[in-house]
């Protein structure tokens, strides 16, 4: 009897220790494997983000995302996304993992949902710099020049009241919500699906040029 109850306090003892190694090679893994870009497809998992006649955003979100990450590696361009699945993932850790893997910038990428709304906007920080502002500019420019169906500009802040967005708040580098189309506006799902590729390609091109410049 007391062997076993041994066997079972060393098995503990072994998983915890196990356990508690993965953890730490997790946190190296992020703070000693710097990226350029951290691409985050919003919400994941039990949070399905907005919801329009049994379409998620989380599902679009995830897909073009997927999508830019693979051109930006074309490009050149070290990447990482905050998730590559149907995962649920904090805004805390979404952000603890650019902070950690030191990016460059940070582009989370959503639709929206209102009434009677249609267009593409981008978010950013109530005190964004310069460089801030550029990067979603020239995102903005490049999703307009495939065809949206209204430009809303850039904007700062957050859009239910004061402060900022989450993620533009508590992220280290340059960083931007880029919402791309209405969810509930059947136009806008038509140009998202029939342009995905081509939105993605002018995601990533924006990045790409955005970093060009501020490497060279």
């Amino acid at each position: 009897m007391r062997k076993n109850i041994n066997q079972k306090k060393m098995t503990i003892i072994f998983v915890s220790v196990v356990l508690a190694i993965a953890g730490v090679l997790l946190l190296l893994d992020y703070a000693y494997s710097p990226v350029d870009v951290i691409i985050d497809p919003g919400h994941g998992g039990k949070d399905v983000g907005a919801e329009y006649n049994g379409r998620y955003e989380k599902d679009d979100n995830l897909n073009i995302s997927l999508k830019v990450s693979e051109l930006l590696e074309k490009n050149g361009i070290t990447v990482a996304m905050t998730r590559d699945k149907d995962k649920f993932i904090s805004l805390e850790k979404r952000c603890r993992i650019a902070n950690f893997r030191k990016a460059k910038i940070f582009v989370s990428i959503h639709r929206n949902s209102a009434d009677n709304a249609k267009g593409v906007e981008i978010w950013i920080s109530s005190k964004a710099d310069d460089e801030e502002t550029e990067l979603a500019k020239k995102i903005l420019n490049a999703l307009s020049k495939v065809g949206i169906s209204l430009d809303r500009g850039v904007k700062n802040g957050y859009a239910q009241g004061d402060g900022d967005y989450f993620i533009n708040k508590h992220t280290k580098m340059s960083s931007c919500l880029v919402e791309l189309g209405f969810i509930n506006n059947e136009k806008d799902n038509e140009l998202f699906d029939r342009n995905i590729d081509e939105y993605a390609k002018a995601i990533a091109n924006a990045i790409t040029e955005y970093l060009d410049k501020e490497n060279g």
